[in-house]
């Protein structure tokens, strides 16, 4: 085992922390990561790196541990965008950025992949290829920031590439994953049904849209229920009804928007077919009209067999028993790292920071979501080793 990589790993914590509590103090939206990304290309500068600066046209940075031989590198990823939302932990590094907050994580993400930097600098000696290190913006919002990056050629002469993600569902000190599908790929919509406004009163001159849009809502609920299988796992839901300006008015238009989720690309095709379908169908059943907006996103993030099973054993090697590797259900949320997968062998895992004695207990987005700082050095020596890790489990 490789314990002493973690008990390493456990004497930077307090500067792995320290790079989490400033990058916490200061969130940056998706696509404006400036400063966040001067700061990392900094300590990356510091720990003795060459980093390469706005990668893929905006802020994502990489940096290259290079090594002699013509085998090619080891990714590792971090993602470093926060959220649109009101900071309310009371922490003392607490948000400086009003409205601003990294509600997700990736500040650990982010100090954990700084960590893990610092470690393999240190055991350059031990590594059997190059690491590449991907530091990347804008993960939160559609289309994302791994696109522009692997445009951009961050994944050229690489072999395999590993992510991590903080899970508030997860007790600290485990880790969960699969192998296969994992996380969800989803689409975006948008309907806008037009019919005829008039007085509430005299209904019978108009055609009500907001009569269409509850038939509509109804409808989209057979979609998963009657137009897919019972071995396809999916879900359909309406999140946003707009409609009216007053409680005597019929409205011309009423606009529903949400989401649609799936594991597999061609029951995605299926659901966006039949969701168009219904919609338009409901509203000409009624004389109105149905507009329908889906957007493309993420893909179906799916785990390489080879290379998921290659995050287990470093985990294993670093000390983690089984019983703290879990096998996770399905996960509905969707992530960009999708992108990475479906170009070379991939995994990702969740790092448990569920710590009910420390208060860190509330759902990632929430406005008092807080990281079990416990975590840290745990996912900067996890990061390390995947880069360690023999490709095909030889001994290391």
């Amino acid at each position: 085992m490789n314990e002493s990589l973690l008990n390493e790993a456990t004497r930077l914590a307090d500067q792995i922390r320290g790079w989490r509590r400033h990058l916490h103090a200061h969130p940056e939206l998706s696509g404006q990561e400036r400063n966040t990304a001067r700061f990392v290309a900094d300590e990356l500068r510091k720990l003795g790196y060459e980093p390469i600066e706005r990668v893929g046209g905006t802020f994502g940075l990489t940096a290259e541990l290079p090594v002699d031989g013509r085998a090619p590198a080891v990714a590792l990823r971090a993602d470093m965008d926060a959220l649109a939302i009101q900071e309310e932990t009371g922490l003392p590094f607490a948000s400086q950025n009003p409205g601003v907050m990294h509600a997700c994580g990736h500040d650990a993400h982010t100090a954990m992949l700084l960590g893990a930097a610092k470690l393999l600098h240190g055991h350059k000696d031990r590594l059997g290829r190059s690491v590449r290190l991907i530091f990347q913006p804008h993960e939160e919002i559609y289309p994302g920031g791994a696109s522009a990056m692997i445009a951009a050629g961050v994944l050229e002469n690489v072999e395999s590439v590993f992510g991590l993600h903080v899970w508030a569902n997860i007790t600290t000190g485990e880790l969960g994953t699969r192998t296969g599908p994992f996380m969800a790929g989803l689409n975006d919509f948008e309907i806008t049904l037009i019919g005829k406004g008039g007085h509430a009163a005299m209904p019978e001159q108009c055609i009500d849209p907001v009569v269409i849009a509850a038939q509509v809502i109804l409808a989209l609920q057979t979609v998963v229920s009657r137009s897919i299988a019972m071995t396809d796992q999916a879900v359909v839901s309406v999140t946003q009804v707009e409609a009216g300006t007053a409680f005597n008015i019929i409205p011309e238009r009423v606009t529903l928007r949400g989401t649609i989720r799936m594991f597999d690309e061609a029951v995605r095709a299926r659901l966006c077919s039949r969701v168009r379908e219904l919609a338009e169908g409901v509203a000409r059943a009624h004389g109105a009209q149905a507009e329908v907006r889906i957007e493309p996103g993420y893909p179906v993030l799916v785990n390489d067999p080879r290379a998921t099973e290659r995050a287990l054993r470093a985990a294993r090697r670093l000390g983690l028993k089984d019983a703290a590797l879990q096998t996770l259900p399905l996960q509905g949320g969707a992530e960009d790292f999708a992108y990475y997968c479906r170009e070379v062998p991939a995994a990702f895992v969740f790092v448990g920071t569920r710590n009910e004695a420390k208060g860190c207990i509330h759902p990632h987005h929430h406005p008092r979501f807080d990281v079990d700082e416990e975590v840290l050095p745990v996912g900067a020596a996890l990061l390390a080793q995947y880069a360690l890790e023999p490709a095909e489990g030889r001994a290391g």
